[in-house]
């Protein structure tokens, strides 16, 4: 017995029992390694599988299955498709690139390019599900989560959507605006709550977010309920010059210089010179004065985030998800009339 302590308070000894310690931790780390990959593939083919586009077009599939073609070329053939607008070939294309890949931040850029896909094509479910695959291998994906806040918004499913942005929020990303545009999304599609209690609820909301305020002037209208004159006066009407364009009778009392002007092109009221005129309407106000009824205005919203044009309005830019990005671009244009013509 006394033989063995002397040989256990031998450095020798010591130095052995550590070597051996080190390496079986490194033994079962290898193992465990190689175990996940394995793991790791059978997730990702499991989830391949589940998407697969059932095709005839099995050339099509055999070619992009052949090894040669490197897998950065596959990404960017189905990048182009997905700009082009062929959703279906650039979603083979990403499901087939992904049973290949190896690496985990090249599975992560998949799967965040496929759920774009998938999103653009508006399989909004589907686009949900790859999301959270993605964030299953990196949970710190700031696209995939802000791209699953919006498809989570969509599907009106808010409650999951501030929980994303509660995630959004713990890694430093400001999500103040986003929150209080769905809560005003949530509570405006709310049917259990009395109309005039919502429209409270909802103007004490557009104060924190003033942008909101042009919508509440919307539901105000739909819902065919009165504006005071105080909430009149804290519209932003340099953003609504299209809504009060397309707005009849604009009798409402307030003295806003935009308002006046837009009255004015519309005909409702005698042109007075203007002290900060709006080119379109001052020009279609003079026109109107001098009896000519050939002209009107015209509207294209621009994003100032991503400088898309669209030709209707939107709160959140429907090609880069930004919230309140949007630019009115008014000009005169020509009334058209569409003549009647038969051939019998």
């Amino acid at each position: 017995m006394d033989n063995f302590f002397i040989a256990y308070r031998d450095p020798l000894f010591g130095i052995i029992i550590l070597c051996a310690i080190v390496f079986i931790i490194s033994f079962a780390n290898y193992w465990w390694g190689v175990f996940k990959k394995k793991e790791e593939k059978q997730s990702i083919e499991k989830f391949v599988k589940k998407f697969e586009i059932v095709t005839d077009e099995n050339e099509y599939k055999k070619l992009l299955e052949d090894a040669s073609i490197p897998v950065e070329s596959l990404a960017l053939l189905a990048h182009a498709y997905g700009k082009s607008g062929d959703y279906e070939k650039a979603i083979n294309i990403y499901l087939v690139t992904l049973k290949r890949v190896k690496g985990r931040n090249e599975k992560q850029y998949l799967l965040s390019a496929l759920g774009k896909t998938y999103f653009k094509a508006g399989f909004l479910r589907r686009s949900s599900e790859v999301f959270l695959e993605a964030l299953h291998l990196y949970p710190r994906n700031e696209e995939a989560l802000k791209y699953l806040t919006v498809a989570y918004e969509q599907l009106q499913e808010f409650d999951k959507a501030e929980e994303v942005l509660n995630s959004l929020e713990e890694l430093d990303v400001k999500v103040d605006l986003q929150r209080n545009f769905l809560r005003f999304l949530a509570l405006s599609k709310d049917g259990t709550l009395p109309l005039v209690a919502k429209m409270e609820n909802l103007k004490e909301l557009s104060e924190k977010t003033p942008f909101l305020k042009r919508r509440l002037f919307e539901l105000a209208k739909e819902y065919g309920m009165p504006l005071d004159e105080m909430a009149c006066r804290d519209l932003p009407f340099e953003q609504m010059i299209d809504t009060l364009w397309y707005t009849q009778n604009l009798s409402f009392k307030c003295d806003n210089d935009v308002l006046v002007q837009v009255r004015m092109a519309k005909g409702e009221i005698p042109y007075t010179p203007s002290k900060t005129p709006i080119f379109a309407l001052d020009t279609l106000a003079k026109l109107r004065f001098h009896k000519y009824d050939g002209a009107t205005l015209s509207f294209e919203y621009l994003c100032t985030e991503c400088k898309q044009i669209f030709p209707m309005h939107f709160y959140r830019c429907p090609n880069c998800q930004s919230i309140n990005t949007v630019s009115i671009q008014t000009s005169l244009s020509a009334i058209s009339y569409e003549e009647n013509n038969s051939f019998l």
